[in-house]
């Protein structure tokens, strides 16, 4: 019994230790960060009113939710409005951090020390790209990043886009019937919901993922009757949230609101991303170069998983939805159709790097398999962590 405490204590131990270690970096960053979306956004917080929130979300912004608690912190504590954007995105990627902690046993048969995985979850919070200032001396655009410092309300809905891949997963595997799962599939739509308020780039690339995932499913299961009543109760769950996404696209990219002219929705394969790197694929590679290794490494067994069949399915649309979309007119080249790619990197980051534990651990692997994991992805590993590091001290060094 005293030992069962002991842990419990050394885990809630480790798990405030990163929070901190989380906090202190994000704060840090956001203070610094050369960044016109935290000044636009903090200010349109200011601008808040609870009251006529409708009027806030068609004049300023349709996902107010990092702006209500960043307007929290300003109004009710006090807070000059630098210190209160910091203080809210560090709450948020806190949260992220605490969900990565929570789904860490869903996807992974190796139990990992708290110590360890409390580590290990911080590395997922800084990973970014491989850096090659010969091949292009952008960053993270371009490549793309899971960690980007410089957009807070793709960092508010981190937290929420992992919780709801999770759910959408375990749902998927269940073996119980609808009904059986009815608070489970109640609670999956309620953070969908909380996802779109907080960015709508979750559901921007879920929603085609998770719909290609469906009919390469029914083809190959035959069109069975149980899965198919299955995938349209979770299609379900995105009802409330696809009626507050229509709301969302209509005043952030065709009405004309106080802070932007009305545009339109434009296809051209790389018209935006070729501003910031020459070579698409190049840079896929940069932002990939873990995830690709440790697929191709154990390819025969993770194709089989449904977490990675469905990652797969969402990061594919996600990423061509970057590749293939813009915003007409006077904000094309901010890139609003990005950051949908950058959740689903971290969603294909976060899989990987369990699974990379799960063939290093098992004994389902060969020696020699383990042998290249260990050593080969764990070179991969560390480089993308470097090149974290350097991307956070950079934006917090400009």
């Amino acid at each position: 019994m005293n030992s069962d405490k002991e842990n419990s204590i050394n885990r809630m131990t480790v798990c405030f230790l990163g929070t901190v270690f989380i906090f202190i970096i994000t704060f840090y960053a956001v203070l610094h960060v050369n960044s016109s979306d935290y000044e636009k956004h903090s200010l349109w917080a200011r601008e808040l009113s609870i009251g006529h929130l409708f009027r806030f979300m068609q004049n300023y912004v349709a996902y107010p939710l990092w702006h209500i608690v960043t307007k929290t912190f300003y109004k009710t504590f006090g807070f000059s409005l630098l210190w209160a954007r910091a203080t809210t995105t560090a709450f948020f990627n806190c949260f992220a951090y605490w969900c990565v902690l929570g789904v860490w046993n869903s996807f992974s048969d190796f139990r990992l020390p708290a110590a360890a995985k409390s580590f290990w979850a911080c590395c997922l919070l800084v990973v970014g790209p491989l850096y090659a200032p010969w091949f292009n001396n952008y960053y993270y655009l371009g490549q793309g990043t899971g960690n980007t410092w410089h957009n807070p309300s793709n960092i508010a809905v981190k937290g929420f886009c992992i919780l709801c891949f999770c759910m959408i997963v375990r749902l998927l595997e269940s073996q119980k019937t609808i009904k059986e799962d009815k608070r489970r599939y109640v609670l999956l739509s309620f953070l969908i919901f909380c996802s779109a308020l907080a960015k709508p780039s979750f559901l921007q690339g879920m929603i085609p993922g998770l719909g290609l995932y469906f009919v390469i499913a029914v083809i190959i299961n035959k069109g069975n009757r149980e899965k198919i009543v299955k995938y349209f109760a979770i299609a379900a769950t995105f009802i409330p949230a696809v009626l507050l996404l229509f709301y969302q696209l209509f005043f952030s990219f065709f009405a004309d609101t106080k802070i932007h002219s009305g545009g339109s929705i434009g296809i051209g394969f790389g018209r935006v991303l070729h501003n910031w790197t020459p070579n698409l694929f190049i840079s896929f590679i940069l932002a990939f170069a873990f995830p690709i290794f440790i697929l191709v490494l154990d390819f025969r067994n993770l194709i089989k998983k449904i977490p990675i069949q469905v990652a797969l399915c969402y990061e594919f649309c996600a990423w061509a939805e970057s590749a293939l979309l813009y915003e007409a007119g006077e904000r094309e080249l901010d890139g609003n159709w990005l950051w949908g790619s950058y959740l689903s990197m971290f969603i294909v980051w976060m899989l990987f790097l369990f699974e990379y534990f799960n063939i290093i651990s098992g004994d389902k692997a060969g020696a020699i398999k383990k042998n290249i994991c260990l050593y080969g992805g764990s070179a991969l590993l560390f480089s993308h962590v470097i090149c974290g590091i350097f991307y956070w001290y950079s934006v917090t060094h400009p």
